[in-house]
């Protein structure tokens, strides 16, 4: 069945976004004497911000302040707010030959729905998917399928339709998970033994993708 519609991930494959975040986590567990390694971090990587928090509580325990942790993580984003996110390199290319060439388009993230205003902010691309999946759609974030899911049932679509683009392990399972074609282009992350089996392909650049949509509806 030919591809006919792409599902775009956010941070880290839209917008440069992840090392910010995990700057700002890192300095508000350390607020606290905690340290946030990178290795841990990693698994927060394209998961609900919910999810994250509980992940943190499980592994420093009682002793972390979590009503506390939020406050200062915000205040270290919100310091940031005003400084400008870098767009991930080859998205406005992609974008524009996938709007011209009749593909239907959905962004599925994690984030909230204003951090997806605030990044698009300025921009014409958010009122050019057809479809938005954020955290408030959802219940079970990713790795579960459901925001995929979703998507597809909103857009009319079979997941054997789609292709879906993530730049972490989690999402990529995900799509995996949802049916649909799952490409990895990675950022923070390289990708786990299960997506790379799984994987449609794992490319270095969203500059690759047209190729590989090419070679699929051949």
């Amino acid at each position: 069945m030919p591809i006919s519609t792409v599902l775009f991930d956010m941070d880290g494959l839209i917008f440069d976004t992840e090392g910010r975040y995990k700057l700002c986590w890192q300095a508000a567990a350390s607020e606290q004497g905690f340290t946030l390694d990178d290795a841990f971090y990693q698994g927060f990587i394209g998961v609900q911000d919910a999810q994250c928090e509980q992940m943190l509580l499980s592994h420093f325990g009682s002793r972390f302040d979590l009503s506390r942790f939020r406050r200062e993580r915000d205040q270290q984003l919100a310091a940031l707010s005003n400084k400008p996110v870098d767009y991930k390199a080859g998205f406005a290319a992609l974008f524009q030959q996938l709007i011209a060439q009749d593909y239907r388009l959905a962004l599925v993230t994690s984030s909230s729905l204003p951090q997806v205003r605030h990044h698009f902010a300025d921009s014409p691309w958010l009122e050019k998917f057809e479809v938005v999946i954020s955290a408030e759609d959802i219940a079970n974030g990713k790795p579960a399928p459901d925001c995929y899911l979703l998507a597809t049932e909103r857009l009319g679509v079979t997941p054997a339709q789609c292709m879906v683009l993530e730049d972490s392990n989690n999402g990529m399972r995900a799509g995996i998970a949802a049916g649909c074609h799952a490409v990895m282009v990675p950022d923070l992350l390289k990708p786990d033994d299960d997506v790379r089996a799984n994987a449609m392909a794992i490319v270095s650049s969203l500059l690759e993708v047209p190729a590989l949509l090419s070679q699929a509806n051949a």
